[in-house]
């Protein structure tokens, strides 16, 4: 029986016997262990880094199109902001009802991004326009000059408004595309 055991041994440095039988580990060396635990890591480690990745280039995809529109309606913003509205003219502008659409679009494809808040500031906008024939009205009766004059505040504020919640828009769909 002791030469069962003295076979199924091995013989240590300190001529202590290891039983072969005791456990898997004493059939692999150490290094071999170490290699597989770090090559394991290592694999689990690159899987990760490949997922978040992909996550995040699909983020991306996901959200240009939504940047792009915000983009495109702060250039719509910025030439507006250069002309008081008039009705009929300026508030009817195609580049605005255009921009006013995509918003309403990117608006329904990303819901948590407050693409409505821009959407209602121009809306606002358009209702805040100086009659047509303005200037003949203005000739004729000073009074309305307050009143043309809270107009052209009240697009400018609009116009403002709108343009920081665009900023914000675009802030958050970096924020979700950063990492």
């Amino acid at each position: 029986m002791e030469e069962a055991i003295w076979r199924a041994s091995i013989l240590r440095k300190d001529n202590t016997m290891l039983p072969l039988s005791s456990s898997a580990a004493g059939d692999f060396s150490s290094s071999w262990t170490w290699g597989a635990v770090i090559t394991l890591v290592a694999l689990a480690v690159t899987t990760w880094l490949v997922v978040n990745h992909r996550r995040r280039d699909q983020t991306i995809q996901w959200h240009q199109p939504d940047y792009d529109t915000a983009s495109d309606a702060l250039l719509v913003l910025n030439r507006l902001s250069l002309t008081t509205a008039v009705e009929g003219v300026t508030a009817e502008l195609r580049e605005l009802v255009d921009a006013v659409s995509r918003l309403r679009i990117a608006e329904q494809r990303s819901p948590e991004l407050p693409f409505g808040v821009v959407v209602a500031e121009l809306e606002g906008y358009r209702t805040k326009v100086l009659p047509r024939n303005h200037a003949d009205k203005l000739a004729t009766d000073q009074n309305l000059l307050d009143d043309y004059l809270a107009l052209a505040r009240a697009q400018g504020i609009r116009l403002e408004a709108a343009r920081a919640a665009i900023v914000d828009v675009q802030r958050k769909i970096e924020k979700r595309t950063r990492n």
